[in-house]
Order: C-alpha cells, then structure tokens, then sequence
C-alpha cells in the first residue's frame, strides 16, 4: 500500500482534477497519472472514468474512498503516537527572580547531564504563587526561600538578607530613607517594613516589585536602598552596615523536585547546586550549619 497514492486519490476526490491534486501536492501530472495507474494495478480494479470532458470516480473509486480515508488516518495516527514517544518531555522549573542567574543556570546545567530528551520550561513568579502552582502539580522543580528548613523540601543553603546600595551611594544619611523592596509577600519586604515601624524610623517606600534585575536596575542609578539576599547583589551594590536599619533575616533556600522525575534526586540536586553556585557567587551561599536563620 503505497499512502502517495492514497493521499492523491483522495485529494483527487476533493478537487475532481489530476492538475489540481498535482498542483496541490508540488508534483506533476505525469507523476499523479502514474500513481493511479499504480493504484488501480493494486486493487486490481478501474477507479476513474470520463463523465464528459472529466474525469470522475467508478463505482469501485467510490468504493475505495472511505477505505483510503480510513487508512489516512490510522497511518496519521500512528505517526503521531510514535512520534510522541520521540518527544522532548517538559519539565517546569520554578524559581523567584532573585535566583534566576546562578542558581537556574546551574540546575539547567545538571539536568542536561542527567536526564535526556527533556525540554524546560522556566516559570519565573513570587515564592506564594509558585506554592500555589507546586500544590496544583504545575511545577517540577521548585526553588524558595522559607525561615525553617523543616519540611518535604531540600536545604540548599542559608542566604543572608543584607541592605545594599549603590557603590556611589553616600554614607551620610540623615532623614527619611527612600527604599524600594520585593513584593509584600517576601520575606526580606515584611522584615524591613516591621522594622522601620517598630524602631520609629521613617521611611518611604518608592517601589515594590518581584523582578530583582528591576529592583537592582533601581539601586544601582539612584540614591536608595533596598534589602535583599546577598547571593544577588551585583557587582555594582554594596552592603550598607547602619544600625538604624532593621535587622534581615537569614533565610533558607529550599528546592523541591516532583516525583515525576526521581531521577534528578533531590538531595542530591540540593548538593549539586549548593557546591556549584556556592563557587559562582564568590562563598556567598552559606551553610545551614554556619548561619542562624532568624525566624518570622
């Protein structure tokens, strides 16, 4: 059974012309003439007839369409439940934009050497949407920040929330500080608007936002603060050591891998990322044991 000829005959019962089918299917009218020809010498019957100056279908043509239909679309079928053996499997990685450079780098980095024909599909929201995409089973691979490394999910290390500046910042401040923050459910945002409250300090918030190239993009060309991790710092921040700003917690960072993919291993993913990032972010990822981890 040649699926050619099938597809041109059934085109031919649509369009009701060999030039039509031939122009359809880039070919020439020879070649469509020729595949009939092969048809017919196959089924052992006459399939088109002159009605006219057209050409038409016989009975046995007529016969034949639904089979050829039919077979179309099995063969259609199993194309495609073969090729969909063949197809990249998607994984979902989740990760607030705070640890999008190394840590997503890295994690990228490894699957490609542990798992194949796999395609990702990266996700980059706040921490309290990803839980929520996590608990619908919408994420693979999820990396956070949490105050207590109790749970289903794998320490990868302690990063320590820091005030940073511009490098160009200048020291004497005296008045109100101008800060911009994470969005209301970071955690570094609810310890530095608690903090300022509780100490009197005043304080305005210029911007919120969940992207951290937005809020670095803001500390670097202006005279404000922000409080954030220190793993994303850019070369362009500095720390700023003031005891009239709010303390920051330390926070853990958590990553969690769905069983749809147990070969990753999530401890050992835990321990991939600790030890490549840890390097790549010059010893600012730190180890549980080495920092306590202030708690909301």
């Amino acid at each position: 059974m040649d699926i050619g000829s099938l597809e041109s005959f059934v085109l031919f019962a649509k369009l009701g012309s060999f030039t039509k089918v031939a122009e359809r299917r880039c070919r020439t009218n020879a070649a469509i003439s020729a595949q009939m020809k092969k048809l017919e010498a196959e089924y052992n019957a006459q399939l088109f007839k002159r009605d006219g100056r057209s050409l038409v279908l016989t009975k046995a043509g007529e016969d034949l369409l639904p089979f050829a239909q039919y077979m179309l679309d099995l063969n259609r079928e199993a194309k495609q439940k073969l090729e969909g053996q063949n197809a990249p499997i998607e994984l979902v990685i989740g990760s607030p934009s705070d640890y999008v450079n190394g840590f997503l780098l890295s994690i990228l980095e490894h699957i490609g050497s542990t798992l194949s024909n796999v395609r990702t599909k990266l996700l980059i929201r706040p921490t309290a949407e990803l839980k929520e995409l996590w608990e619908q089973g919408k994420v693979d691979i999820l990396l956070y920040s949490s105050v207590s490394p109790i749970g289903s999910g794998s320490v990868v290390g302690v990063v320590k929330g820091v005030w940073v500046c511009s490098k160009r910042f200048e020291d004497n401040h005296d008045g109100k500080w101008s800060v911009v923050l994470y969005d209301e459910t970071c955690l570094f945002h609810q310890h530095a608007v608690k903090g300022f409250r509780e100490l009197g300090i005043d304080f305005e918030i210029l911007s919120t936002t969940s992207d951290s190239t937005a809020l670095c993009y803001l500390v670097e060309q202006r005279s404000i603060i922000a409080a954030m991790g220190d793993v994303s710092m850019t070369p362009n921040m500095r720390t700023i050591e003031d005891s009239r700003l709010p303390k920051l917690p330390s926070v853990y960072l958590m990553v969690e891998v769905s069983e749809r993919f147990p070969s990753l291993g999530q401890e050992n993913l835990a321990i991939v990322l600790q030890g490549i990032v840890k390097n790549a972010s010059g010893n600012r990822l730190h180890d549980s044991e080495d920092d306590g981890v202030a708690c909301m």
